[in-house]
């Protein structure tokens, strides 16, 4: 049995990030840079104005000035200014030749084609040419996540298909002879199958498009079938135990997987399994919701971040602790739901009233996990692993 530490440091030498795919702009969301990007050109391309009002030369002094023409955003200056000269300029607009100040139109009155200027403020509110980036300058650089102000700077320098690494192909096989669709009502000794809705969602949180899920009985050459299927990442939830109707391992093998892990020290998701086949991964869940949900977000997610390049586990913060009694010791490492609130502008952590690793409506508000051990909690403070969830308010 190995601890969690050892099964993320293990994942991490074994899955590597899948290859760079050139991606649509308007995909690129939530996914990892996979090359360089560099500024094509001068930005601003020229001196542009920082604000509506009236470019004067640096040699003037108070007074009244000829308007010499209007310059919009968009528009080439025509005219260079001569002394004794203003033109009258908007945000974003060239400056045109000869031009060193804007006077912000609030310092200015205009009367007909003239406009008098009393006092030249100290700044000259003029963007200069070159002022953010030059031609090669690199802006983004590779492994970096991409999110609204990284599109946006794609967008500004013309990086319509940047390469991006490719997300995951997930196939999910949810187990057992007992589950049944949401919809339907289940009868003696059946349940609801709720790992599938929980994996789905999980997954697109993290952006992962492809994920798919079938449910299948407890049948070893069905289960071969299913599991045969193209995929990067291979989901079974259930069959992680040793019993006579646990096929998850044999599952694995038979495909010609090597199992580099079936136990970790964790509470709960003990028999959490991986293996991998080439490029491929996969894990075996426990069958329980609770399970799922810490399995998930201590080892599979990181998994699933290493595939799409991404930096993976963030690591635990010291969050005050509200409830130490909640937590019931046991011999091993139990990654406890918990909820995370703001009060009086501290972060606070609530350990959430957990059953059993069944006990699925515990789960409701949880945002965090809290690690508990031998060394932790201590002297009120809990390490705390924050999940990508709602509910911090």
């Amino acid at each position: 049995m190995i601890s969690v530490d050892e099964a993320r440091a293990l994942v991490s030498r074994l899955i590597e990030p899948l290859e760079a795919v050139e991606t649509h702009l308007d995909a690129c969301l939530g996914k990892v840079l996979a090359e360089p990007i560099v500024a094509d050109a001068f930005y601003p391309a020229g001196d542009r104005s920082m604000m509506d009002g009236y470019v004067i030369r640096n040699d003037e002094t108070p007074g009244e000035f000829q308007i010499s023409e209007v310059i919009q955003a968009g528009m080439v200056p025509q005219l260079p200014l001569e002394k004794g000269q203003a033109a009258r300029i908007f945000t974003g607009a060239l400056i045109p030749a000869n031009g060193d100040r804007v006077i912000m139109q609030e310092c200015a009155e205009k009367v007909d084609s003239m406009v008098k200027i009393t006092e030249f403020p100290e700044k000259d509110f003029i963007r200069r040419k070159g002022g953010e980036a030059s031609p090669g300058q690199e802006l983004l650089a590779p492994g970096m996540l991409l999110g609204p102000t990284e599109l946006a700077i794609l967008a500004q320098v013309g990086a319509a298909t940047p390469k991006v690494i490719r997300q995951p192909i997930v196939r999910h096989l949810a187990t057992g002879n007992e589950i049944v669709a949401p919809q339907e009502t289940p009868a003696a000794g059946q349940i609801r199958d709720t790992n599938s809705s929980l994996l789905a969602a999980l997954f697109q949180q993290l952006g992962i498009e492809e994920f798919h899920t079938t449910r299948c009985s407890d049948d070893l050459e069905r289960m071969i079938e299913l599991a045969s299927e193209p995929a990067d990442l291979l989901l079974i939830s259930g069959g992680a135990g040793a019993g006579d109707f646990d096929f998850g391992a044999e599952t694995l093998r038979r495909l010609g997987f090597t199992i580099h892990f079936d136990r970790v020290n964790l509470r709960p998701g003990k028999p959490l399994t991986f293996a991998t086949k080439g490029r491929q991964a996969a894990f075996i869940l426990p069958g329980n919701p609770v399970s799922h949900f810490v399995c998930f977000h201590s080892v599979v997610k990181f998994a699933a971040e290493r595939f799409c390049g991404r930096a993976g586990h963030r690591g635990f913060v010291d969050i005050e602790l509200t409830d130490a009694d909640a937590l019931k010791p046991d011999p091993r490492e139990t990654y406890w739901p918990a909820e995370v609130t703001i009060v009086e502008g501290r972060l606070q952590v609530s350990p959430k009233n957990w059953s059993s690793s069944g006990d699925t409506f515990s789960l409701s508000g949880t945002n965090a996990l809290v690690r508990v051990n031998q060394h932790n909690p201590a002297n009120g403070v809990a390490q705390t692993l924050l999940l990508d969830l709602p509910g911090i308010a």
